[in-house]
């Protein structure tokens, strides 16, 4: 029995496997079928390439180093060289197939692609084309002059990139109607023939015996296509140029680019009447309306006749998520103005933004504050691991703005109508919506539409196998979206983009530029709306104030995605400098001189009847509506007084004194005054609000704290930390480390996955230094190595402060190494916080999903603090940022230096200062005000000197779990101040006696405001006394 069932068990495998067998031979048959056929009118001449020179003509398929070093690409098909700029010179004949020449009404293109940086093709000793990495194809008609009858000699250049090894991917020789005549030659047919078995259906059993070269086998095709319907669903296609403001080259070269994008669009608009084109970038458009306003108007025209269409949204594809919530909402600001003063026929309610690396969470509630409805991107199709889920959806903040999110198809692509159908395939199987959108243009580079892609999409415009296709506008695609918004999937979260997790630490130089310039500017901007609102309706000097205000432009330009992130050739980086110093003297030079301005018309009648001036005073002045200041400042050597009252003083060390000042709130500032040398008697000395006290620890290190923290040194560093109800936080001691970082393919962009399995030495000198021991301030100072760079570490604590600050120098020489602090924490962390722009967003301690396990790396710009199990609580770090940072339930991460060198090759090296703080937070990072915090440590508030004589309150304190984002000027007695609501409950701000507040849904100033959790909004208010 046993016998008989094993029997009949073999006989039942080999019946399936021999019906296995059999179908593939079946479909071998019907591919080879399928393939000769194909040949009727494309020819696939990738074989005959051989190195120039070469007398053997011996195949570049059978080139060694391409087996060897890239057999996966081999196995593709394609011809590889060796990355590094190499210069590859490839030849052949080409004599025409004996069919193609018997043809009556078709002509020949060469049809390319490659992967290479540098394309020359010559035909006969004639250059026909040029090209590089983005302008990556070509379908170059051959002249009728052609003799068909003669070998044709080619002749191609390629250089490889500098980052990678190059490709030819695709040669064929391909036959096709000549535009604008009828395909009496039936060339067509093979390439329709594929549209319809792409379209679902199969190839009959009885044509596999017909030579499938005869002319029975093509009217069998062709009877059978003609039974067929037209596909279903739709193309709606829009000509596209993605230009990127400076990459692999210098800004520039990126408005050559433009101008020639430009003029290139006008004259195909001439040529074919239905093009419609669509481009981004209000600073793009800006340069052309003041050096070309020829090509600025022509371009205008063909805007109000509808067929240019801007669609615009900041004012560059900057990076969104480095980028604080004031330096997006002005990107969207002065993007959407500048778009409706020089395009007022279109309404702006898109963010174009196709390429930039991610999305913050809180991006919709930045967007939909300046009139955004629609966000579009394609970025999200490059994740490396997990698919993004939609192709439509609503986008929703935490604080319940809304915006509808469109995922674009590929960024310059061209007419090939099987690409087309493919995506719109793709398109209905994840929408269930039959029309799809197309934009055809060469990108990255510029170059828009070619009048080779325009012949392809003119050549199967009606054919009855192509989709049917739409030229129009994207607005007229999106307007018919939106009657599905209600069914649509909702996102409630950031757009994380799977891949380039190094951008937050490449170049941190950038990144520093980036928060000084912001800085002075939202500060040159309060103090003049600080002039306007207290001084307007006495001074005749507001139209003054207004026009000297610093231009943002500049910080918005440097915002583009492939400048701030770090990730352009090093010409880049160095045109932006001096544009980075100027902007930067003139915003504090704007702040500087209108404060004291300010300060000078003494807004108080006591300080105007004081007349004398009391010689070396000075002022501090708080720059954020914060609930609390405890301000700790360094004053030239000499004891200080305010308003008559002694303060707290320490000599400091390296010149100078810290004195601290009382507890503030508020935008305010105060008046401060040397003591002439006087020196309070020591029973008359100001006590010290929450004085450091130091302690030796037998000789073995110190122990430091101010009732706000205390910690724990020896010769090796941070040992423990403790808040201040005295619980640990620190599991070991703080862990400064280096790692190897390198074999990723986007050098710059990447962070190596697997960088912990690669760690290198990093040593301290063994020997700590006690530089200030107190009250006011303790410094400690270590020394060390990161292999051939040196570290200088410079730690402090401050009286009443509750974070505990470390300044980390170093002169940074390594290449593909990563520098990183580990913080290994006391207490789990079940969940942790950080800011992002336009919000705040939570993520569990643990990643659970698969989607959660690829964020081991993400941006933050300002702060992020863990939260325990109840009851609570958690550890804070306060960044100079923004940052690369991880964070698991046992340690919390920041990634500080990198040393990428492509696409610079220098990038990072010199001298780096880092700053970042811990901080406690006992009762959580909402309670204990992390966001205010933070500001407080990015922006101390302005010192200098000053003839004030009295404290003087320019903005009422928000409460404690509010956060100043930006104030502006309105009118006389009036400003605008936006406000996030960073927490999980309700705020109210109730402004006091002096001021009135009122929201945009509010017709009138009342005395408070309430913000919903995560509301990020635009107030108004008005000084009443």
């Amino acid at each position: 029995m046993e016998t008989d069932q094993l029997l009949v068990h073999q006989q039942h495998l080999m019946g399936h496997s021999g019906g296995i067998a059999m179908q593939k031979r079946h479909l071998a048959q019907r591919l080879a079928w399928i393939e000769t056929f194909r040949s009727r009118s494309r020819r696939d001449i990738k074989p005959g390439w051989y190195r120039k020179d070469d007398l053997g003509r011996r195949s570049l398929l059978q080139d060694d180093w391409g087996l060897i070093h890239r057999p996966d690409w081999v196995e593709r098909g394609l011809l590889v060289w060796p990355r590094g700029g190499v210069w590859l010179q490839l030849e052949q004949e080409i004599l025409f197939p004996e069919d193609w020449r018997q043809t009556q009404a078709s002509c020949v293109r060469l049809v390319l692609s490659w992967w290479a940086e540098q394309v020359r093709i010559w035909v006969d000793g004639v250059l026909v084309h040029e090209g590089d990495l983005f302008d990556t194809t070509c379908r170059w008609m051959l002249p009728e002059s052609t003799c068909w009858h003669k070998p044709l000699k080619l002749l191609l250049e390629l250089r490889s990139p500098c980052h990678d090894d190059g490709a030819l991917i695709n040669s064929d020789l391909v036959l096709e109607p000549r535009v604008g005549e009828v395909d009496s030659d039936q060339v067509l047919l093979p390439e329709a023939l594929e549209l319809y078995l792409e379209a679902g259906e199969t190839l009959p059993d009885d044509w596999l015996e017909l030579d499938p070269r005869g002319q029975e086998a093509n009217e069998a095709v062709n009877k059978q296509l003609l039974k067929t319907s037209r596909p279903p669903g739709l193309i709606h296609w829009i000509g596209h140029a993605h230009l990127d403001l400076a990459w692999l080259w210098s800004v520039a070269d990126t408005w050559q680019a433009a101008e020639r994008t430009f003029s290139s669009v006008l004259q195909l608009m001439q040529r074919f009447p239905d093009v419609h084109f669509s481009h981004s970038t209000p600073a793009l458009y800006q340069w052309v309306e003041h050096h070309r306003p020829a090509l600025f108007s022509a371009l205008q025209e063909a805007s109000r006749a509808g067929r240019w269409e801007p669609i615009n949204g900041p004012w560059v594809e900057t990076d969104c998520v480095l980028v604080s919530t004031a330096s997006l909402w002005r990107q969207f600001k002065l993007g959407q103005q500048y778009s409706r003063s020089v395009f007022p026929e279109w309404s702006h309610e898109l963010a174009w933004l196709p390429d930039s690396f991610g999305f913050a969470a809180g991006l919709p509630a930045v967007a939909a504050q300046t009139g955004i409805r629609w966000f579009c991107t394609h970025k999200l199709a490059w994740n490396a691991i997990n698919p993004f889920p939609h192709r439509l959806f609503r986008w929703c903040s935490r604080g319940q703005a809304e915006l509808l999110a469109l995922m674009l198809p590929p960024i310059g692509t061209g007419g090939n109508p099987m690409a087309m159908l493919r995506e719109q395939r793709s398109w209905r199987k994840s929408t269930a919506i039959e029309e799809a959108l197309w934009l055809p243009g060469v990108g990255d580079h510029g170059g828009g539409p070619t009048a080779e892609m325009l012949e392809q999409l003119q050549l199967w415009k009606d054919h009855p196998q192509a989709l049917p296709q739409r030229p129009g506008t994207v607005r007229a695609y999106l307007a018919a979206l939106a009657n599905h918004a209600d069914k649509l999937p909702v996102w409630r979260d950031e757009l994380y983009l799977e891949l380039h997790r190094g951008c937050a630490t490449t170049r941190p130089d950038q990144k520093c530029h980036n928060r000084n310039l912001e800085r002075l500017l939202r500060e040159a901007d309060l103090v003049v709306a600080l002039l306007v609102c207290h001084l307007g309706q006495k001074s005749a000097d507001v139209e003054t104030w207004l026009s000297s205000l610093p231009d943002w432009r500049p910080l918005l330009f440097q915002q583009f995605h492939d400048i701030l992130p770090g990730t352009s050739i090093p010409e880049v980086f160095e045109q932006a400098e001096p544009i980075w110093q100027s902007s930067s003297r003139e915003a504090r030079r704007s702040r500087d001189q209108h404060l004291q301005q300010l300060l000078r018309c003494g807004i108080s009648s006591l300080e105007r009847q004081e007349q004398a001036s009391i010689s070396g005073g000075w002022a501090w002045m708080g720059l954020q509506p914060l609930h609390r200041w405890s301000p700790l400042l360094r004053l030239p050597r000499d004891h200080w007084s305010s308003g008559g009252v002694s303060l707290p003083c320490q000599e400091a060390k390296g010149g100078g004194t810290w004195v601290q000042l009382p507890i503030q709130q508020g935008v305010t500032a105060v008046p401060l005054q040397r003591c002439l040398g006087k020196v309070p008697d020591r029973a008359d000395a100001p006590v010290v609000r929450g004085a450091v006290e130091l302690q030796d620890l037998d000789g073995k290190g110190w122990r430091i704290g101010n009732g706000l923290l205390e910690a724990d040194f020896d010769c090796q560093g941070l040992q423990q930390l403790r808040d201040r109800n005295g619980v640990p936080q620190l599991a070991a001691p703080l862990n400064w480390g280096l790692f190897r970082d390198r074999g990723e393919f986007w050098d710059a962009w990447d962070l190596a996955a697997d960088y912990r399995l690669h760690p290198l030495p990093l040593k301290w000198n063994g020997s700590m230094e006690l530089v200030e021991s107190g009250p006011l301030v303790v410094r400690l100072l270590y020394r060390g190595w990161a292999g051939s760079s040196a570290l200088r570490l410079d730690l402090q604590l401050r009286a009443d402060c509750p974070w505990i600050e470390l300044n980390l120098g170093v002169d940074w020489q390594q290449t593909h190494e990563l520098l990183r602090l580990d913080v290994p924490l006391a207490r789990l962390a079940a969940r942790w916080a950080a800011d992002t722009s336009g919000g705040v967003v939570e993520r569990p301690a643990e990643a659970v999903t698969a989607r959660e396990k690829t964020r081991w790396e993400v941006p933050v710009i300002s702060w992020l603090a863990t939260e325990v199990a109840a009851p609570g609580g958690g550890l804070a770090v306060l960044l100079d940022g923004p940052q690369g940072v991880d964070v698991s339930s046992e340690r919390l991460g920041v990634s500080l230096l990198r040393g990428a060198t492509w696409p610079d090759p220098l990038a990072d090296r010199g001298w780096h200062q880092q700053r970042l703080a811990l901080m406690p937070v006992p009762q959580g990072w909402s309670r204990d005000a992390v966001p205010q915090a933070a500001l407080a440590f990015r922006e101390p508030g302005w010192l200098g000197p000053s003839d004030l004589k009295v404290p003087w309150s320019g903005l009422p304190s928000l409460p404690a779990n509010l956060v100043p984002v930006a104030v502006t000027h309105s009118e006389s007695r009036q400003l605008k101040i936006s406000v996030l609501n960073a927490g999980a409950s309700r705020q109210t701000w109730a402004t006091g006696k002096s001021w009135r507040v009122s929201s945009p849904s509010q017709s009138c100033h009342v005395e408070a405001v309430e913000l919903k959790p995560g509301e990020l909004v635009e107030l108004s208010l008005e000084l009443v006394s």
